[in-house]
Order: C-alpha cells, then sequence, then structure tokens
C-alpha cells in the first residue's frame, strides 16, 4: 500500500469530519440569519457548481504543469480558512461569500489528489481508491455524528461548531507539510 494514499485518506477524513459537521447545521445558519428556503438553494448550488466547474480546470492545469501538491495545499488551505470565516458570519450574505469560496478549495484538490493516488498506485488503482474512499467516508459518518453530539446534546451554539469544524480542517494540512509543523507524516511529491 502506497504511503500517500495513506497520507491523502488521513488528510481528507480530518477535512470530510470537518465538512460534515458544517454541512447538516448551513440552512439552520442561513436562516438564522435572515436567509430564506430561496437562499438556502442559492448557496448549495453555488457551491456545488464552483466545485464542479474548478475540479475540471485544476486538473487540467495541475496535469499540465506537474506540480499537484500546490494544488492540494492550495485546496484545503482555502477550505479550511473559509470554515474559519464561516464561522463569524453576520449575515446569510456572509454565508453566501464564504460558502462558495470553501468550495473554491474543493475544486482545486480533488482533481490533483486523485492524480496523486492514481500515481501513487499504478498496479492497483482501485485499492488505492478503495482505502483513500472508506477514509474520506469514515470522516462523513463521524462528523455527521459529531455535530449531532455537539448540537443536539451539549448545546453548542452553530458559531462554535463552526469554529471547532474549521480548527479540524487546518488540522487536516499538518500531513502535507511536516517539515514546517513537526509532523511525522510527509505527503511525497509526485511528478507525471
Amino acid at each position: 500500500m502506497s504511503h500517500n494514499v495513506v497520507i491523502l485518506g488521513i488528510i481528507s477524513f480530518l477535512n470530510d469530519l470537518s465538512s460534515e459537521m458544517i454541512m447538516p447545521i448551513l440552512p439552520i445558519l442561513i436562516t438564522t440569519l435572515g436567509g430564506g428556503g430561496l437562499a438556502v438553494g442559492i448557496i448549495g448550488g453555488l457551491r456545488e457548481s464552483i466545485a464542479s466547474l474548478l475540479k475540471v480546470i485544476c486538473g487540467w492545469w495541475s496535469d499540465r504543469t506537474g506540480r499537484r501538491k500546490i494544488f492540494l495545499s492550495s485546496g484545503y488551505g482555502l477550505s479550511s480558512g473559509f470554515k474559519l470565516l464561516l464561522a463569524f458570519s453576520r449575515t446569510w450574505q456572509h454565508v453566501l461569500v464564504f460558502a462558495g469560496l470553501e468550495r473554491v478549495g474543493k475544486g482545486m484538490r480533488t482533481a490533483p489528489r486523485d492524480a496523486i493516488i492514481a500515481e501513487s498506485m499504478p498496479e492497483a488503482h482501485g485499492k488505492g481508491f478503495g482505502i483513500h474512499r472508506a477514509l474520506d467516508t469514515s470522516g462523513a459518518l463521524l462528523g455527521s455524528a459529531v455535530v449531532f453530539l455537539l448540537y443536539w446534546f451539549l448545546n453548542f451554539d452553530l458559531a462554535k461548531i463552526i469554529l471547532i469544524a474549521a480548527i479540524v480542517a487546518f488540522s487536516s494540512l499538518i500531513p502535507i507539510y511536516p517539515e514546517d509543523c513537526g509532523s511525522l507524516f510527509l505527503l511525497q511529491a509526485f511528478s507525471p
């Protein structure tokens, strides 16, 4: 099994844990800040549109340049930063901007990440993607459970939950740059 696949799986686990702590409460946050059903729909549609469009563009660009790690680190970094700003939203328009820009990070990182996984396990693509998806999905399941516990049982307010989620998202950056963070993990750079 490839070291890169495991590290990318850990990064995705943490990032999805963070994202799934925010997703269930995002409509509540929007309506609490004065947005209605239309605002919830616009924000949801914008988020997915941005991510889908940028996956194509950034995938092409990372293939062309061969610099996958910069797309990966920038994508996870942008997502983490805008999740943090989301915790300080005071109007639903802030949520529109911050949630939309958070998806820029997803669009930037997805195709280059998948290319690293494919390059890391050239003889076993299915196994590499399966391991990554299992860790990614485990983070999503845990994130949903954590937000349920924090919101319904511990009565955390929305901003605190989003702030905790942002901290978890920033922790997903540690394995990308171990020399800066003192991590034992190292995501090895790949050239196509």
